[in-house]
C-alpha cells in the first residue's frame, strides 16, 4: 500500500512538469496547462508546420469573361450567333494580376510582416447594352469601355490587441494608365428619315507620354498612397458557443482594401474622337437610290465614319484604386479543426471604371487542409461583377510549395457554369 502512495505522488508531482516542458522554450520553467489549453494543442493541425520565412515567385492570374459565348462555343468548328440573346446585352471583362516577386515572415507569436516588391494589376471592361445591339430605339445610350493599370508596393504586417488580430497593408501605387470613356449611341426615326450615330470620346490617360512611346519613355506621373485594414475576433471562443455546440467554432473578419489617402496622378493623355453614322437625317434604304448608299442617303449613311485627329496633350487627373469593405468568417465546423474552413463572404466595392460605381460582393469557400500538405479550395464567389466558380490546389512541402489554380466565370450566373470565361492562376512559395 505504501509503494503505491508513494507511485501515485510520484505521477502527482511530475505530470504536470512534463506538460510544462512539452509546451515552453525554457525546461527549467515549471507551468501548469489547462484544460483549454490542451484543447487547443489538439486542434493544431498535425503534419507540415507553418513557414517563418516564405519567399514568392512570379504569384499570376489572369481572367477573361463574357455573357454571350462559352469557351466552347467560341472554339467550335461553327460558330452560332443567338441574336436574341443579345437583347440583354454583351459584357466582357479581362483582367490580370502579377506579383513577379514577395516575402511574408510570421513569428508564430501573434505578430508577422510582408513585403510584395512590384505588383501589377490590370483590368478592362467592355459592354454594350441589349438596345444598341438589337438597333433599338434610344437617346444618348451609354456604353462600357475603361480600364486600369496599377504598378504598386505593398507593406503588410498583422500584430495582436487583446483579442484582436489586426492586419494593415500601406501600399505606394502609380497609375500606369487609365482609359476614361464618353460613347453615346443615338437611334431616331424622325419625319424626315432616320437618325443614326454613335459618338465616341476616349481619353487614355498615362503617367507617360504616349505620342512617341516606346522610343522614348519619362515618368510624368506621381505616386498614390493608400491602406488596408482589417480585423479577425474569435468570436465563438469569447461567447463560449464551442464550448456549448462544439461544431460552432468560427472566427470573424472585417476588411476595409484601398482606402485612399493621396490620389495618384497622371498628367499625360492621349484623345480619340469622331463619329459613326450621320447626324443628318436619312433612310436606311434610300427610298430613291434603292438603298445603293450612293450620296448621304441609304446604308452609306449607318457605316460613316467621321474620326478626328488623334490628340496628345498634358492635363492632371487624380486617381484612386478601386475600394473594398468585405465581412467575414471562418468556421470550422469538425470540432475546431482546420480540417475544414468554411468561409462565407459579403460586402460591397466602389470602383470608378463601371458606370454604376458601386456594386455587391460575396460568396462562400470551403477549403480542405489534409496534414497542411495538401490545400484545396473551392468557392461560388461575386466579385468585380463576375461570376467565379473556382478550384486551388496547394501542394506543400514546407520548403518548397506550388499553387495552382482555375475557374470557370461569368457575367451571367447560369454561363459561369458553362465556361463563359476562364481564369487560371499559378505560383511559386520556398521557405521554411
Amino acid at each position: 500500500m505504501k509503494k503505491l502512495l508513494i507511485t501515485l505522488f510520484i505521477c502527482l508531482l511530475f505530470i504536470p512538469c512534463l506538460y510544462a516542458e512539452e509546451g515552453g522554450d525554457d525546461p527549467a520553467l515549471i507551468e501548469f496547462v489547462s484544460d483549454e489549453d490542451l484543447l487547443e494543442k489538439q486542434k493544431k493541425p498535425f503534419g507540415i508546420d507553418d513557414r517563418f520565412f516564405e519567399l514568392g515567385l512570379m504569384k499570376t492570374e489572369v481572367v477573361v469573361s463574357n455573357n454571350y459565348l462559352t469557351i466552347g462555343e467560341i472554339f467550335s468548328k461553327t460558330l452560332l450567333l443567338n441574336i436574341d440573346n443579345l437583347r440583354d446585352g454583351l459584357q466582357v471583362s479581362v483582367g490580370a494580376d502579377v506579383t513577379p516577386l514577395y516575402f511574408n515572415f510570421n513569428s508564430h507569436k501573434g505578430w508577422g510582416f510582408g513585403m510584395s516588391v512590384l505588383k501589377l494589376d490590370a483590368a478592362g471592361i467592355f459592354g454594350l447594352s441589349g438596345k444598341i445591339l438589337s438597333l433599338s430605339e434610344a437617346r444618348d445610350e451609354k456604353t462600357e469601355f475603361s480600364g486600369a493599370l496599377y504598378a504598386s508596393t505593398e507593406i503588410s504586417g498583422f500584430f495582436q490587441i487583446q483579442k484582436f488580430k489586426v492586419k494593415v497593408k500601406p501600399a505606394l501605387y502609380y497609375t500606369m494608365a487609365y482609359i476614361r470613356p464618353n460613347i453615346k449611341y443615338t437611334f431616331e426615326n424622325t419625319s424626315e428619315g432616320d437618325r443614326f450615330f454613335i459618338d465616341y470620346e476616349v481619353f487614355v490617360h498615362t503617367a507617360f507620354p504616349m505620342e512617341n512611346f516606346p522610343n522614348q519613355f519619362s515618368l510624368t506621373g506621381t505616386p498614390g498612397f493608400d491602406f488596408s485594414v482589417g480585423v479577425e475576433y474569435p468570436l465563438s471562443k469569447e461567447l463560449g458557443l464551442n464550448e456549448i455546440i462544439p461544431f460552432l467554432d468560427f472566427d470573424v473578419g472585417l476588411d476595409f482594401i484601398n482606402i485612399p489617402i493621396v490620389s495618384s496622378t497622371t498628367k499625360d493623355y492621349m484623345r480619340l474622337r469622331g463619329t459613326i453614322g450621320s447626324r443628318d437625317p436619312f433612310y436606311i434604304i434610300d427610298q430613291d437610290k434603292e438603298g445603293s448608299g450612293e450620296g448621304d442617303g441609304g446604308l452609306g449613311g449607318v457605316f460613316k465614319h467621321n474620326p478626328e485627329k488623334t490628340i496628345y496633350d498634358e492635363s492632371v487627373m487624380r486617381i484612386e484604386r478601386p475600394f473594398k469593405m468585405l465581412v467575414s468568417a471562418n468556421w470550422r465546423p469538425l470540432l475546431g479543426s482546420r480540417l475544414l474552413t468554411i468561409t462565407p463572404v459579403l460586402g460591397f466595392s466602389l470602383s470608378p471604371i463601371y458606370l454604376q460605381p458601386v456594386g455587391f460582393e460575396g460568396g462562400v469557400n470551403a477549403t480542405v487542409n489534409i496534414v497542411n500538405m495538401f490545400i484545396v479550395t473551392a468557392g461560388i464567389n461575386y466579385f468585380d461583377r463576375v461570376w467565379i466558380n473556382s478550384l486551388d490546389f496547394g501542394l506543400n512541402f514546407r520548403a518548397v510549395q506550388l499553387d495552382i489554380g482555375v475557374d470557370m466565370r461569368s457575367q451571367d450566373f447560369i454561363k459561369s457554369w458553362t465556361a463563359g470565361g476562364a481564369g487560371v492562376r499559378i505560383g511559386l512559395r520556398f521557405g521554411w
